[in-house]
């Protein structure tokens, strides 16, 4: 049971969204700065807001969901903090200008001229890696109509459910079962022993004559 008090979950809950959204709001006017100083105009310098802290901020969530042991996620990882480096620069440098602490200059520039270029790089690198895992896990040929590979009253080993073939001991013990019983060794009473299909029953059956215990 959720012993978080109602107010406070409604508090988190309309918080993070508001918070994310001032955030980039506020972002907007340095990064619009920072661009106009470097050569961005005509509109374009409002497009810088949504390069690097938009960018930053959909970078961040790419990596924390690229599950663990997947391709590309150390990828996400440092694109995400190189992302918001850029943003925590870019919000550090456009209020200095602004200020009138600092001016530009070729190297500032030649650095900003390239924003849009790597993030545009990084978000496609990103989006052309696969979902999954790169590797996947191999796992046994496995009956999956096989529920019980145990019979009731035989010599027997415990397999796994769902795992594996009952091996050749079992088999022999439970057709010797069925011979003490009077009842015939066929893929039907295997089934019935084995609680499986009918289908699954002649390999059984097929396992055994060719091991020579059934004729």
């Amino acid at each position: 049971m959720n012993t978080t008090p109602l107010y406070a979950r409604i508090t988190s809950a309309v918080s993070r969204p508001l918070v994310l959204l001032a955030a980039l709001v506020i972002s907007v006017p340095a990064e619009v700065e920072l661009a106009r100083s470097s050569g961005f105009t005509n509109g374009f310098e409002f497009l810088m807001p949504l390069t690097l802290s938009a960018y930053s901020a959909a970078s961040a969530i790419i990596a924390a969901n690229r599950p663990r042991g997947s391709k590309g996620r150390i990828s996400a990882i440092v694109g995400s903090g190189v992302a918001l480096g850029m943003a925590l620069s870019a919000q550090v440098v456009g209020h200095l200008i602004s200020s009138g602490y600092m001016t530009s200059g070729p190297v500032l520039v030649s650095l900003v001229s390239s924003v849009p270029a790597l993030a545009a790089a990084h978000m496609l690198h990103l989006a052309a890696l696969p979902r999954g895992a790169d590797k996947a896990t191999e796992e046994p040929e496995t009956d999956q109509e096989d529920i019980k590979d145990t019979p009731s009253a035989a010599p027997r080993q415990k397999a796994q459910r769902g795992r594996m073939k009952p091996s050749l001991e079992v088999l022999t013990g439970a057709a010797k079962m069925l011979r003490e019983a009077n009842q015939p060794v066929n893929a039907q009473s295997l089934a019935d022993v084995f609680s499986v299909s009918t289908r699954t029953a002649h390999r059984y059956l097929s396992t055994l004559k060719n091991s020579a215990l059934v004729a």
